[in-house]
């Protein structure tokens, strides 16, 4: 990885700071995939790829809804289902149409003043009759930014259709919420995928200041956690030993002991 040299000197003790080169880090995304393979509720993703956590999500099956299913004759091959449910049409006063509600923690920086980009994946049955497909989304602080159909609707008789949603978040959410509500006439939801992505700062060391004989040193951007390390010889390769616990904050206080040190700052996105 290319470094940008910071150097510092302070009496006889020569203590040199290092942090990446302001190009854009490497983004920090998380996947969520679930294919509801028990009934487990709520359902925790059955392949899922997130730094900060684990995602859930929470089915709450409306009207005459028959909730998870194992599969569903006469329904395709699929195995693995969630029957939410319907409004009743006796009672139009309350919404009784099933919901899926994922919440889901997203990997920010900590200086924040990012945004994030989320995409979702809905597999669910349609044919255009009863099941509509018709689907409606809550997702707190976000813009909605499209909708793409992956798979459309076959001839009649219906069949699983998978629709992509994105959605436009400013600022970076520590966690995204997002609340599915399902169709008038029923919803038959098959699988559930769900992808964050927030482009990371690069790591940039703000200050730099001599407090006796501590050196504290305070820094923007990357990903935490960070760690800090150090190296009294920059010309043996792979000396470089880390300084302390990760930390979650952006500074860090480097004592001034040995003659001569290089001290550097990565986040867990370098």
């Amino acid at each position: 990885m290319t470094m940008r040299q910071l150097s510092a000197v302070v009496g006889v003790s020569c203590i040199c700071l290092w942090a990446g080169l302001p190009s854009r880090a490497a983004d920090a995304t998380s996947f969520q995939d679930w294919q509801f393979t028990n009934a487990d509720n709520p359902a925790l993703p059955t392949v899922a790829t997130n730094a900060a956590g684990v995602a859930t999500a929470t089915i709450v099956v409306g009207y005459v809804g028959a909730g998870w299913l194992a599969d569903l004759s006469g329904f395709g091959t699929q195995t693995g289902l969630w029957d939410i449910g319907l409004q009743n049409t006796s009672d139009l006063t309350n919404d009784t149409r099933g919901r899926v509600l994922l919440n889901i923690p997203n990997p920010v920086p900590a200086s924040g003043g990012s945004y994030t980009d989320f995409e979702l994946r809905v597999v669910q049955f349609v044919d255009g009759f009863i099941y509509t497909g018709d689907l409606t989304f809550s997702c707190t602080g976000a813009v909605f930014s499209g909708r793409t159909v992956v798979e459309s609707l076959p001839p009649p008789g219906g069949n699983w259709v998978e629709d992509q949603f994105q959605w436009h978040l400013v600022p970076s959410p520590a966690q995204v919420s997002l609340t599915i509500t399902g169709a008038v006439r029923g919803t038959l939801l098959d699988r559930i995928r769900a992808d964050t992505m927030t482009p990371v700062p690069p790591l940039v060391i703000n200050s730099v200041v001599k407090n006796d004989e501590v050196l504290a040193i305070t820094w923007a951007g990357g990903l935490p956690p960070y760690q800090v390390y150090f190296t009294s010889n920059l010309l043996s390769y792979g000396s470089w030993l880390p300084f302390g616990p990760p930390v979650s904050g952006t500074n860090a206080e480097i004592p001034l002991d040995p003659p001569v040190g290089f001290v550097r700052v990565l986040g867990s996105s370098q």
